[in-house]
């Protein structure tokens, strides 16, 4: 299904046009049939070629109800651009077709309306300006139909370009993402509380459950309607009517519903990425004293979806992007498209993308200032390698990059792409990218924590790199591919050299080998100089280090350890005296062992008794 809307200048025939398509009414109030002007949304629809209804949304044209225009215009797929053939192209066409560009409407289609009023030159004539004036908004010429909404003249060529036009658009994919803004709400008989809106992302059912607005508050879907009929079912994008639980503050339009599970940034600031005016090579105009309109501090009107807030303007240091402070709390799905308009003026001084939520204080600025240089690049990088990602999904995966200093890599994305972006692949359960700085700390980091006398664990990895253990696991894997770890039953440790242990260390190797539970002690049961060779021996991953100075060769502590844990699950627990029994070691040895397993994150002390964490190695 498919959603179309009007757009254009006053009095050039939307309404009328709209009822010659679909025998509706669109005008719904009274004082719009008293005035003979359309002042706030309507609603139509009218079969397509496969018999599916093609939903229709008409929009004031005066300048005055302009945040009404953009309400409406969010959520269709295909904007029909009305141009009266006497008038022409007028200020307020264009104020419309730039918003609607800046919405990101694609699909266009231009209706020249009264040809019934002009001569066949003057309506070629406008036909011909109105697409050269399309294209420098919107990059290309669309089609141009000549209609009568008073003879019906051109009604079916018009409806036959909106259908093929409509069918090169792919099917949206249905993700479970499913969301709508509120443009209207209302109670109906019996009490129930009703409200309206363009369905996106995902079909609907009623008993569904639905977050409602910047709380997330759950609500249930009780009844739908899809073009004024019941329905068991909702697919995007239509119309769609539901009957809801009501919520504590009521409904009012801008409100946002979505499917649990969806997406959804919440408060009152927002992360923006700005992009130029539709047909200039500035993000804004200047007002007359020359200055940018979109400067530090400045209040605006932030237009997203049908949500409309009044917002102060916060400019970063780096390239396009800013901070938007609303005055009250808004949703909306991360990579909406918004317009920003002159407070209290019919002008459009901005557009662009929401990104993220996030604080807009100072310290929050200066945080985000420091990882928005390297953000943008990458995601410049990662756009080029991707193409075009849904829901600005490039930058807000190399804003999560760079805040956090790695993420999962999208999908997609190879390891070639990921330098060109200047990011380190590394693959453990995914595939994960590092920001090249931080990659070369980490890997640093690691490197060091392994050459330390004993095996490193994940454990012990974990703490050296200050990650969690997702990107832990493939920066392990990697160096352990390259070479430059080398893993054990027990953990990582630096790889051992060609000719492994030197004569002097064979030597005391085969002495703590033959010393086996009672180990070895530098200045008690072997001399204090050997201390360098134990713990080269560690450093080889051929001896482990305990409390108390004590040394045990590997074999002897792995198998202690295995002894130890030998059929208990994680989690479960067991005291001294039982591990002292099953590992055979005397209560001097068995301390020091247990705060070993306890460092590389085998067992975790819990008053008396130790907790399992981890299985015996192998």
């Amino acid at each position: 299904m498919k959603v179309i809307g009007s757009s254009g200048h006053v009095d050039h025939g939307k309404t009328l046009l709209i009822h010659a398509m679909t025998g509706m009414d669109a005008d719904r109030l009274p004082e719009e049939k008293a005035r003979g002007m359309t002042t706030d949304m309507g609603f139509a629809w009218y079969e397509g070629p496969g018999g599916e209804p093609v939903g229709v949304v008409d929009v004031p044209g005066h300048e005055r109800y302009l945040r009404n225009m953009v309400a409406g215009a969010w959520g269709i797929d295909l904007a029909v651009l009305v141009v009266a053939a006497d008038d022409g192209w007028m200020p307020q066409t264009g104020l419309h077709a730039s918003v609607l560009a800046a919405l990101g409407t694609e699909a266009l289609v231009i209706a020249v309306t009264k040809a019934d009023l002009a001569e066949p030159a003057r309506i070629d004539e406008v036909v011909l300006d109105s697409r050269e004036r399309a294209r420098a908004v919107f990059g290309y010429a669309p089609e141009a139909v000549a209609v009568s909404g008073m003879t019906g003249a051109g009604i079916p060529e018009l409806k036959d370009a909106i259908a093929r036009i409509l069918s090169a658009i792919p099917p949206p994919v249905d993700d479970g993402r499913g969301y709508l803004w509120v443009d209207r709400c209302f109670t109906a008989r019996g009490g129930a509380s009703v409200v309206t809106g363009t369905l996106k992302g995902s079909a609907l059912e009623p008993g569904d459950e639905l977050e409602f607005g910047a709380g997330g508050e759950r609500l249930k879907l009780r009844s739908l309607q899809t073009y004024g009929r019941e329905s068991a079912r909702a697919v995007p994008s239509c119309r769609v009517a539901l009957g809801l639980t009501a919520p504590r503050e009521g409904f009012e339009r801008g409100d946002l519903l979505s499917k649990p599970g969806t997406p959804v940034l919440r408060g009152r600031d927002f992360l923006c990425r700005l992009e130029n005016l539709p047909g200039a090579s500035e993000t804004c105009p200047r007002d007359s004293r020359g200055r940018p309109m979109l400067r530090m501090g400045v209040e605006l009107e932030l237009a997203v979806g049908s949500a409309r807030r009044d917002a102060v303007f916060r400019p970063s240091r780096h390239g396009s992007w800013a901070t938007l402070s609303c005055e009250s709390a808004l949703a909306c799905p991360p990579g909406s498209r918004f317009a920003l308009l002159r407070k209290g003026g019919a002008e459009l001084v901005g557009r662009g993308t929401i990104v993220d939520s996030g604080a807009a204080d100072a310290a929050g600025r200066k945080r985000l200032d420091s990882v928005l240089a390297d953000a943008s690049g990458c995601a410049a990088a990662l756009e080029a390698a991707l193409g075009p990602r849904p829901y600005a999904e490039t930058d807000r995966y190399s804003l999560e990059l760079h805040a956090r200093g790695w993420a999962p890599a999208p999908a997609g994305l190879d390891a070639e792409s990921v330098r060109a972006a200047g990011l380190e692949p590394a693959r453990g359960r995914v595939p994960v990218a590092f920001p090249a700085k931080r990659w070369k700390a980490l890997a640093s980091a690691l490197l060091k924590r392994a050459s330390e006398p004993g095996s490193m664990n994940l454990a012990g990895a974990m703490a050296a790199a200050g990650l969690p253990r997702e990107p832990v696991e493939a920066a392990l894997s990697r160096l352990a591919g390259e070479g430059s770890l080398a893993r054990s039953d027990s953990g990582w440790s630096l790889p051992r050299a060609a000719g492994g242990p030197g004569p002097q260390e064979r030597a005391v190797l085969d002495r703590l080998k033959a010393a086996g539970r009672s180990g070895l002690e530098p200045g008690k049961s072997c001399p204090q100089p050997e201390a360098r060779l134990l713990k080269t021996l560690c450093s080889l991953g051929e001896a482990v280090p305990l409390d108390g100075g004590i040394f045990f060769s590997r074999e002897t502590y792995d198998g202690a350890v295995r002894a130890i844990l030998a059929g208990r699950p994680a989690g479960g627990r067991f005291t001294v005296p039982e591990a002292k029994e099953a590992s055979g070691l005397s209560r001097k040895y068995i301390l020091p062992l247990l705060n070993r397993m306890e460092s590389q994150g085998l067992v975790k002390r819990q008053g008396e008794v130790r907790v399992v964490l981890a299985p015996a190695p192998r």
